[in-house]
């Protein structure tokens, strides 16, 4: 599949900073979350070709008294199936939190956040068509995230049985 088939979707959050792009780099193994108040600083691993490379890192980790989190995944049985994440006005140069979900469970929220934040939500199916995350950062933090979508290119998963005589719907 070549890079024009992937559909971007959002960012959510503050679109502003330096805009970063992991467009195609899918096979996610770990998440590395620097947070506290807010999202501090973001980093992937992922595999390619067998080796495993890490993207740079987006964000700054020198912005209060982060906590470090790991998010592992069981690859390649484990991939990304949503991500969610919030903004709010206490810290309105970055975003509140952050949480993964895949197809083995949810992992997060990491960050601090509350009722009155705005909730973004980038659902994308059982089917892994989960395709990069895109964003912004600045020397704060991650101040908006996003991802790429890989639309399906076969039909094989939506093979309908045919409907038996009496049958309704």
């Amino acid at each position: 599949m070549d890079d024009s088939s992937f559909i971007k979707i959002g960012p959510a959050g503050y679109n502003y900073g330096n805009a970063w792009d992991e467009k195609g780099k899918n096979k996610i193994v770990q998440i590395f979350v620097s947070h506290g108040a807010g999202i501090n600083s973001i980093q992937f691993q992922y595999a390619e070709n067998g080796t495993l490379l890490l993207s740079g890192g987006h964000g700054s980790t020198s912005y209060d008294t982060p906590k470090f989190d790991v998010v592992k995944l069981n690859y390649p049985s484990e991939y990304i199936t949503w991500i969610s994440c919030r903004t709010g006005y206490s810290y309105y140069d970055r975003l509140c939190s952050i949480t993964f979900g895949t197809n083995h469970g949810q992992y997060g929220p990491f960050g601090q956040f509350n009722s009155t934040d705005k909730e973004s939500t980038f659902q994308l199916g059982e089917n892994c068509q989960f395709g990069g995350f895109h964003g912004t950062s600045h020397h704060n933090g991650v101040t908006s995230i996003g991802v790429y979508l890989k639309p399906n290119t076969t039909l094989n998963h939506c093979t309908a049985k045919p409907k038996k005589e009496g049958e309704s719907f």
